[in-house]
C-alpha cells in the first residue's frame, strides 16, 4: 500500500479541499467577504458584508433533535445493563452528538473503538479532514489512514490502521520513520454516513454542502441591498444643471445645503428607484429554499407561526426533519452495531450469540410532543396487554430507559423480598 498514492488520490483531495472549505466557512471564512470597495463621492466606500450563521443553528437544531435525548439501549437485561455502564463510564452521550454534528457537516464520521489504559472501552473521533479510509476496487474498506501536518513542525505524522495492528509513523528528512507498532484489538475505524452518496458512492455529502449556495446568495442580495441604501437613498449624488458647482467647498455629510444657481440653472438629487417587491419575492423565496433543504421546521427560526398547536400540527411541522432523522438512523446503527461487536471482543464478555442479538439502541427524538396524549395512548395499550411496563419507560419523555429499570428492580426487591428458610431448634421458619 503506497500511503502517498492514497493521500493525494483525486477523489480523497477533493473531498478533503471540501472538508476544508466547510470549515472554513462555519468558522466565518464566506464568500460574500470577498467584496470589493469602491470610491463613492471621493472617498473610499466599504461595502457591507453580511454574514448569517444560520447554518451553524441548522446543524445544531437537527444534532439536538436526533441526540440531544441520549440513545436508550435496549435487550436483554443480563446484557443491556452492561452495556450502560460502558455508556455511561465512557461518556458515549456526547460522542454520539459528536458523531452526528460531523455525519450532517461533512457527511461522513469516523470512530475508533479501543481499549485505554484502565481497562475501558472507549472511542475516539477522528478529525473528517485526517481521514483516508482505503477501498479496494471493488469496494471493500481494507484500511484507514490517519495523516495530518503539525503547524509548528512541518512534520507529517501517519497512522495506519490495519485489522489486525496500527502503525505509527512520522515523515523525517522525506523518508518515513516507523515510532510504533500495537495489536488492532478491534479492527478498522468505523465510517458512518449521512445517505446521501457523492458521485463516486464510497463518501456521502451532508446537509452544509447544499445549503452554501443558497446562503451565500441571501448574503450576497442583503450586503449589496444595504450599499444601495446606503449610497443611493440615504446619501444620493447631486447633480447640477447649467452651473458648476465647486463640490470641495460642500460637505458630503451635510443635509440641507443652500446653493446660488445661475439664472435657468438646476440643482437635484439622483435617485436609485429601488424594486422593493422583485427584491422581497427573491429574499423570500431563498429562505424559505433555506429552510426547505434543511429539513427543519421554518418556524422553530421565527419564519412561520402556527396557530393550532395539536399534536397532529406538530407531526406535520417535523414531518421533513423526521424522514432525515429516520434516513440518518439507519446508517448510525449499522455503525452502533459494529461499536458494540468491537467493544464485545475487548472487555472480553462471553455472552453467547443469542444474548448478544438482543442488544440494539433506540432513538429518543427531541420532538415536542403533547405528553399527555402520549402517556394516555401508552397506558391504553399497556391495559390492553399490548405493551410492556419497559416499552413505555422507553417511551416516556420524563425517564431514563437504564436508570428506572434499576429503580423497578429495586423496588419489586423492596415489596416483594424472597422468603427464607432458616432452622431453630429443629424447626423449620
Amino acid at each position: 500500500m503506497n500511503i502517498n498514492d492514497i493521500i493525494n488520490d483525486p477523489e480523497q483531495r477533493k473531498r478533503i479541499n471540501e472538508i476544508l472549505n466547510i470549515s472554513s466557512y462555519l468558522e466565518g471564512a464566506h464568500k460574500v467577504l470577498q467584496r470589493k470597495n469602491f470610491q463613492f463621492k471621493g472617498t473610499e466606500f466599504i461595502t457591507a458584508k453580511i454574514i448569517f450563521q444560520t447554518i451553524k443553528s441548522i446543524l445544531d437544531f437537527h444534532c439536538s433533535y436526533s441526540v440531544g435525548n441520549p440513545v436508550s439501549i435496549i435487550g436483554d437485561n443480563a446484557i443491556a445493563t452492561d452495556f450502560q455502564k460502558i455508556y455511561k463510564k465512557a461518556n458515549y452521550a456526547r460522542l454520539d452528538y459528536d458523531i452526528y454534528k460531523d455525519i450532517f457537516t461533512y457527511g461522513n464520521a469516523f470512530e475508533y473503538v479501543f481499549l485505554d489504559k484502565s481497562g475501558n472501552a472507549k472511542s475516539k473521533l477522528i478529525n473528517n479532514a485526517d481521514s483516508y479510509p482505503v477501498y479496494d476496487t471493488a469496494g471493500n474498506y481494507t484500511a484507514f489512514i490517519e495523516y495530518w501536518l503539525d503547524a509548528l513542525t512541518n512534520i507529517a505524522h501517519y497512522i495506519i490502521y490495519y485489522p489486525d495492528k496500527v502503525e505509527t509513523y512520522s515523515d523525517v528528512s522525506g523518508k518515513l520513520v516507523l515510532i510504533s507498532s500495537h495489536t488492532n484489538l478491534t479492527g478498522l475505524p468505523i465510517h458512518y454516513k449521512s445517505g446521501w452518496s457523492d458521485d463516486f458512492g464510497l463518501f456521502d455529502v451532508g446537509i452544509v454542502h447544499d445549503l452554501l449556495p443558497i446562503v451565500d446568495e441571501i448574503e450576497a442580495l442583503l450586503s449589496k441591498m444595504s450599499d444601495s441604501i446606503t449610497t443611493l437613498s440615504l446619501n444620493p449624488i447631486g447633480v447640477s444643471i447649467a452651473d458648476r458647482v465647486d463640490t470641495a467647498t460642500v460637505d458630503k455629510d451635510v443635509v440641507g445645503t443652500v446653493l446660488n444657481l445661475e439664472s435657468g440653472g438646476d440643482f437635484k438629487y439622483a435617485n436609485a428607484i429601488l424594486d422593493s417587491n422583485s427584491i422581497k419575492l427573491l429574499l423570500d423565496t431563498l429562505i424559505s429554499q433555506l429552510y426547505t433543504v434543511a429539513q427543519v421546521p421554518a418556524v422553530v427560526f421565527g419564519q412561520s407561526n402556527i396557530a393550532n398547536v395539536s399534536e397532529v400540527s406538530l407531526k406535520l411541522l417535523y414531518s421533513l426533519i423526521d424522514n432525515v432523522a429516520k434516513r440518518t438512523a439507519i446508517y448510525f446503527k449499522e455503525g452502533v452495531a459494529q461499536r458494540f461487536a468491537y467493544i464485545r471482543k475487548i472487555i472480553n464478555a462471553h455472552f453467547t450469540d443469542e444474548l448478544f442479538d438482543t442488544l440494539a439502541i433506540n432513538m429518543n427524538y427531541n420532538r415536542p410532543v403533547d405528553t399527555s396524549s402520549l402517556l394516555d395512548d401508552l397506558k391504553t395499550q399497556y391495559d390492553m396487554g399490548a405493551i410492556s411496563k419497559q416499552t413505555i419507560i422507553e417511551q416516556s419523555p420524563y425517564t431514563e430507559v437504564g436508570v428506572e429499570l434499576d429503580r423497578m428492580n429495586v423496588e419489586m426487591q423492596d415489596n416483594y423480598p424472597l422468603e427464607k428458610e432458616y432452622v431453630t431448634d429443629g424447626d423449620v421458619k
